[in-house]
């Protein structure tokens, strides 16, 4: 029995001796860079290709740095969306999809797209129209229609609402 236990105990050490050197640089690396900028799973696991670390323990390693709340993808999608709409003028179709390639589930990429003030983003596109209907220099308002729909879509902006606002410019 007491060889039984003895037996056990070697291996846990052995396996700690296994994940020890590279799994501890990966984790103070990834906690580092986790505690500055909000990353998503996705992230860290590209990341860890530099670290020479088998499939199993990156696997553990992101475990632990969602257990211990380094990794949060809802708190990772507020802060990007949030971002992405302040700074950079995203609009809710264009900040969906780059959250769906960081691997970010759906239902916390909608909940993090309602917290966007309707005010706000309304606001936002008829800025933006208007910014682009002074730059564009073509008499002929259907073109400029489109340059200004094209413009806004691309941004991210659903059509529907672009298409209104540039309408309620141009009358």
């Amino acid at each position: 029995e007491k060889n039984q236990k003895r037996r056990k105990n070697v291996f846990l050490d052995f396996d700690q001796v296994m994940i020890s050197g590279q799994f501890k640089k990966a984790y103070q690396y990834f906690a580092g860079r986790c505690s500055k900028k909000e990353l998503s799973e996705r992230e860290v696991m590209l990341g860890l290709q530099k670290f020479q670390l088998k499939l199993s323990e990156k696997h553990k390693l992101i475990n632990k740095l969602k257990k211990e709340k380094y990794i949060d993808h809802d708190r990772y999608a507020k802060a990007f969306t949030h971002d992405r709409f302040n700074f950079y003028k995203w609009g809710k179709l264009k900040i969906k999809q780059h959250l769906l390639i960081k691997g970010i589930e759906e239902s916390l990429i909608d909940d993090a797209l309602k917290l966007i003030d309707e005010d706000a983003y309304q606001a936002l596109i008829k800025d933006l129209a208007l910014k682009k209907k002074a730059q564009i220099r073509i008499d002929d308002s259907f073109q400029a229609k489109q340059k200004i729909c094209n413009a806004l879509n691309t941004k991210g902006f659903e059509s529907e609402l672009v298409f209104d606002m540039v309408e309620s410019i141009f009358t």
